[in-house]
């Protein structure tokens, strides 16, 4: 038999990675003699097979095949195939027959194909298989016994489909699962046993899932649980879960405003949505927090905080905190009175609320804190006497607030490791800006720029162009000395307010020149003074000024 050696280009044909095509006299593919070694890539134009095994080929991808290019028909060439990658295929059905010369298959992975329904043991003839990736599908319909014989399967992916509904034991068979991910389907509710008999589930991604109902005890019977992630369900308002301690929880997105988890986590992640209630029965396993963009205040802070004594990281940001938790508030629905303490807080963010001031003793500010996120507050003062409590702190932001002073001088002698600090976007004195960058700059501090594109009202010139950059060589000309107090420049609403006082002004002296007039207060005036220049140079001053006088008294 003579072998014929194709060199497809482009569009041309059928392109074998990092191998050259081979075909034999009859115009078919010979798969042994194109893939040699155990990897190999095919993809384009539907092709036909001679009958030559691949012996040594152990991971093979088909991609951009059409339903002509007969892509189950390769598998019978290649019996020691241990992973199949197809993406982008016309491929609408996987049979049992289809997948029995690949027995020893421990990785599948269907991406992008027209695959709609997963019917019953389907997969039986498969069953070392580890790996199944079925995502971004067109999976509607998934049959109860789909994966029986699956007893080895550790990660099922199923995201990106259109899976509206999984039966209470369709699950059950997968009894080594480690990783299951449901997302981005259209899963209304689960069933209450299905997780009983995936014990060893260690991530669980439902996130994406129009959920309406999910029952408290659902996930109860998975103790190894590390990851769970329930976000963006958009129809749940309220949200109980019987967990055992999950390492990492997601509920961003998810319109809640009640969450009530009877176990414990190590981390969650719940930012926006509307939540003003959130119970955590295990308190001392948190670590971190995630809180932003919600609808907390300072009392509902106060409950959830207290009793978290590992705490590490807090976000409470974008939240309608107006004050900061005080020892006695918050106390929950028992009247518990104990202490308030975050003894282990590093990171406390709680930029964009309501904060006017800062009471001087909170227990959420802790010794141990190193990073305090005040910024895009209501805030019009700022003791440095209350941040002498932060030995540690090493990142300061205030920008955004009504602040106008601070004791910048003696905030850094306090705090010798601050290393950066965001003051921008603040009502400063005029030059006060200039003053605190250099100082700042000059012991080692960062100041956070502001961001572009972004103009700070009620402030002088010489705040808006500080610090200067490089094309703003001129700026530090703009505040010169010995007039750093006094209003550097003239707005517009200076010069309109200083016109109109002017021409009110004006118009004010000509009515009363006009008043004078008519009461001849003028000429005796103009009469007064001629007299008394007269009386200087003669002797008769006296009476003539005396005869002014008569004549004063006759008009």
């Amino acid at each position: 038999m003579h072998l014929y050696i194709f060199i497809l280009l482009g569009t041309c044909g059928l392109t074998v990675s990092d191998a050259l095509a081979v075909y034999d006299a009859t115009g078919r593919l010979n798969l042994s003699a194109s893939c040699p070694d155990s990897f190999c890539s095919l993809s384009d134009r539907p092709v036909a097979y001679s009958a030559t095994p691949a012996l040594e080929l152990r991971e093979l991808h088909l991609t951009n095949c059409s339903r002509q290019s007969i892509t189950w028909l390769v598998l019978q060439l290649t019996p020691g195939l241990r992973t199949l990658v197809i993406r982008n295929c016309a491929t609408y059905h996987i049979s049992k027959e289809s997948l029995r010369p690949v027995e020893n298959l421990t990785s599948l992975q269907m991406q992008g194909t027209s695959l709609g329904v997963l019917r019953d043991q389907i997969f039986n003839a498969v069953p070392r298989l580890e790996i199944l990736q079925l995502s971004q599908n067109f999976i509607h319909t998934v049959h109860v016994a789909a994966f029986q014989g699956l007893s080895r399967l550790r990660l099922l992916g199923l995201e990106g489909n259109a899976i509206a509904e999984i039966l209470a034991t369709t699950l059950d068979p997968l009894v080594e699962l480690v990783h299951l991910d449901l997302s981005r389907n259209e899963l209304t509710t689960l069933p209450q046993d299905i997780f009983a008999k995936n014990k060893k589930l260690q991530t669980l991604l439902l996130n994406g899932n129009p959920l309406r109902t999910l029952k408290p005890d659902v996930l109860g019977s998975l103790p190894n649980l590390r990851l769970l992630d329930l976000g963006h369900a958009a129809e749940l308002e309220v949200m109980t879960l019987d967990i055992p301690n999950v390492e990492n929880l997601v509920l961003e997105g998810s319109s809640l405003s009640s969450l009530v988890i009877s176990g414990g986590f190590i981390k969650l992640q719940a930012g926006n949505n509307e939540l003003n209630h959130l119970h955590v029965g295990n308190k001392s396993a948190v670590i971190e927090m995630d809180l932003h963009g919600n609808l907390l205040n300072g009392n509902d802070t106060a409950a959830i905080l207290r009793g978290m004594w590992n705490l590490q990281r807090l976000d409470l940001s974008k939240n309608m905190i107006e004050a900061l938790p005080q020892h006695g508030s918050g106390l929950d629905a028992s009247g518990s009175q104990e202490l308030l303490l975050l003894p282990s807080l590093k990171y406390l963010n709680l930029a964009n609320n309501r904060l006017v001031y800062l009471p001087p003793e909170s227990p959420i500010l802790t010794s141990r804190l190193s990073y305090l996120d005040l910024s895009h507050n209501l805030m019009l003062t700022l003791d440095v006497a209350i941040l002498r409590g932060l030995p540690v702190l090493k990142s300061l932001y205030v920008e955004g607030n009504r602040l106008n002073t601070i004791n910048y001088q003696k905030l850094h002698e306090e705090h010798q490791d601050l290393s950066e600090l965001g003051l921008h976007d603040n009502p400063w004195s005029p030059g006060l800006y200039r003053k605190m960058f250099l100082y700042f700059t000059d012991r080692g501090v960062h100041l956070q720029e502001r961001p572009q594109n972004r103009v700070l009202n009620k402030s002088s010139r010489v705040d808006i162009d500080w610090p200067p950059n490089e094309d703003q060589a001129e700026a530090q000309k703009l505040d010169p000395l010995g007039v750093t107090g006094i209003h550097p420049y003239w707005t517009l609403r200076d010069i309109l307010a200083f016109v109109t006082l002017l021409v009110v002004m004006i118009i004010l002296l000509m009515n009363l020149y006009h008043i004078l007039e008519e009461e001849g207060c003028l000429r005796r005036f103009r009469h007064w003074r001629r007299s008394r220049t007269l009386g200087q140079n003669t002797s008769t001053s006296r009476h003539s000024g005396r005869r002014l006088d008569e004549q004063d008294f006759e008009v």
